[in-house]
């Protein structure tokens, strides 16, 4: 989603871009943008000889003026493709990789992932960009081996127009959810997975039931829903009837824009979109401190260590025992945060300042 954005911001400067995915792109809200997409249809991400062929078909029929891989598995396709592109052009296409996450949890990766992050380290040397998404992936990712003396960070960028605050959504949602307009709400938006530790917010929750009994809490992303036993296997009784499981959809803005507080819980991040988003919509947060979070949030809300259910409870209840008009004051603090810094016109124009050097020294 974070490219699509950069491309579609980019449209009015002549921009025709070509996203090649490794598997089909999922999710039934996955907008194109009138961004044109091929697939290489790769079952588990496994590179064959069919997607190979497939890959310098496109190549060779688009004729890239630079070529940028998104994320480990990519970036490693992305410097085949290079080479296809260069062998049509007749000169070296210049190639850009892009890293989006941290390496925290590089222990727990499977086998076949971390060889895939070695190979990316050795072939980043090839590159001529290796862009970061936040200044911790770079630190990480540098010492573990990636080419320094090629790295920049370029952070996400969040539409403001889009992500804004929405008052009159307020007891709109609550309705939508059963609720009085006066009910306290707290959101987390993320898909279901163990790094995003759904777990360690409902325990967190679980924790403040009683002192909180009015509040109510939203669990928002693919795979959140009531249906599957684990999910409900985490959730304390004494919130059961409490936690919303709203799914994946795509009015991801107007939810974050009806809450009180925001909480992103997880175990490992770079840059996390969700703390930008729910801050641009004028949403105070309760982080917990991995990758780039503090330093986004920046004062507006509370950060605890990653994995301490009770920091991130007790963090939970002070924001929800802020009057009222402290949260409003916190959250308009946030968005004239997100948006002196990160708007997604400015991130985009720095991409698109170092892809046209790249081309333009490749000529």
């Amino acid at each position: 989603m974070a490219l699509f954005r950069v491309l579609h911001a980019l449209r009015e400067r002549g921009l025709t871009p070509l996203v090649v995915s490794i598997m089909a792109p999922q999710g039934e809200h996955f907008p194109d943008l009138g961004i044109e997409t091929r697939s290489l249809n790769m079952p588990r991400a496994r590179l064959n000889a069919q997607a190979l062929r497939r890959l310098r078909d496109i190549v060779r029929e688009f004729q890239p003026d630079i070529v940028q891989g998104w994320m480990y598995h990519s970036n490693v396709l992305a410097h085949l493709a290079r080479t296809f592109a260069s062998q049509q052009a007749g000169r070296r296409v210049p190639l850009a990789i892009a890293i989006r996450s941290s390496m925290t949890l590089f222990a727990q990766e499977k086998r076949l992932t971390k060889l895939v992050i070695r190979l990316d380290a050795w072939l980043s040397r090839r590159a001529d960009r290796v862009f970061y998404v936040s200044r911790l992936g770079e630190r990480q990712h540098s010492a573990f081996g990636y080419a320094k003396h090629r790295a920049m960070i370029i952070p996400n960028g969040f539409n403001c127009d889009t992500f804004q605050p929405m008052p009159q959504v307020r007891d709109a949602v609550r309705a939508e959810l059963g609720l009085a307009p006066d009910t306290p709400l707290v959101g987390l938006v993320a898909r279901w997975q163990p790094m995003k530790n759904h777990r360690g917010f409902l325990a967190a929750v679980g924790m403040l039931a009683e002192r909180h009994p009015q509040a109510h809490f939203l669990c928002v992303g693919r795979g959140c829903t009531a249906q599957d036993p684990a999910v409900l296997a985490c959730t304390p009784e004494s919130v059961r009837s409490r936690v919303h499981w709203l799914a994946e959809r795509g009015d991801i803005p107007r939810l974050n824009a009806a809450l009180d507080i925001a909480v992103n819980a997880s175990l490992a991040e770079a840059f996390p979109n969700v703390v930008g988003e729910a801050m641009a919509c004028g949403i105070p947060m309760v982080v917990t401190d991995v990758g780039d979070s503090a330093w986004i949030l920046d004062g507006c809300g509370r950060v605890v260590p990653p994995g301490d259910d009770q920091a991130l409870s007790e963090a939970i209840d002070a924001m929800l025992s802020l009057p009222a008009q402290a949260r409003q004051q916190l959250g308009a603090r946030a968005r004239e945060r997100i948006m002196r810094d990160f708007s997604l016109q400015a991130v985009a124009e720095q991409y698109w300042r170092e892809w046209s050097a790249l081309v333009a020294a490749s000529r």
